[in-house]
């Protein structure tokens, strides 16, 4: 686990990434399809496997992103063996295709979120998705835009209905004029250091880089989670305060 203690500067908005930060791949959709292909596997690593799958991710850094290089760490991670990576890359490509599979709440995450909410930090989201990431998240009761049973945000940007993905700065200032705010005035947190974090830095947003495992030797901020990173946003403003 990351050590970085670093203090984080003011923001007023959180722009939130949604896998990895909000939600996971549902355990028992992945577990089946690796099944059916016979693939060995442990589900009780699937947390850190996605993990170490976004490291190779950030390591390969494919233009746009895509899931073959997250399909050869997680699968590693698992424990699949070499000669069954070829098909457990098919079984997940055919499983993390689908919009319902990123269901899964991380623990705490939602709590999270709506302590920097309460404590009046604006909230919104920003997501390579496919253009159902607001729908998605409202029916599952994560979050919507307004009054709901999930988590209020303001903004919803999606890569899918904008045209772009992250890292294109069009994403993050997207989300700031959402907001009607400079983006040195959000903190982005994201699951990636290349496409959350380092596209966060260039439009001149705080960046932090949710890496519970300490894989990345990025210079933005780390957290182990958004907890954790609420934790410590909200000890800085008290601090201040």
């Amino acid at each position: 686990m990351h050590r970085d203690r670093l203090a984080l500067p003011p923001f007023d908005a959180v722009s939130l990434d949604v896998g990895g930060v909000l939600v996971m791949p549902d355990r028992r959709m992945v577990s089946r399809a690796l099944a059916r292909a016979g693939v060995r596997h442990d589900p009780t690593l699937f947390i850190d496997g996605h993990y170490r799958a976004m490291a190779e991710i950030d390591r390969c850094r494919p233009r746009p992103e895509e899931f073959g290089d997250y399909a050869w760490g997680f699968l590693r991670a698992v424990g699949a063996t070499d000669a069954q990576l070829e098909a457990g890359a098919a079984a997940l490509a055919s499983v993390l295709a689908l919009p319902s599979v990123w269901s899964q709440r991380i623990r705490g995450a939602v709590p999270a979120a709506r302590r920097l909410a309460a404590a009046g930090l604006r909230l919104a989201v920003t997501s390579n998705s496919d253009g159902t990431v607001a729908e998605r998240m409202r029916r599952r009761r994560v979050m919507q835009i307004g009054d709901g049973p999930g988590v209020p945000v303001e903004h919803i940007t999606d890569s899918g209905v904008l045209g772009v993905a992250k890292p294109d700065p069009g994403m993050f200032l997207a989300t700031a004029a959402g907001l009607d705010l400079p983006p040195r005035s959000i903190c982005h947190i994201g699951d990636s250091g290349c496409y959350d974090a380092d596209g966060a830095s260039a439009v001149g947003m705080v960046a932090v880089h949710v890496d519970p495992l300490g894989l990345c030797g990025g210079d933005h901020h780390h957290a182990a989670s958004l907890a954790d990173f609420a934790g410590r946003a909200l000890a800085a403003r008290r601090a201040v305060g």
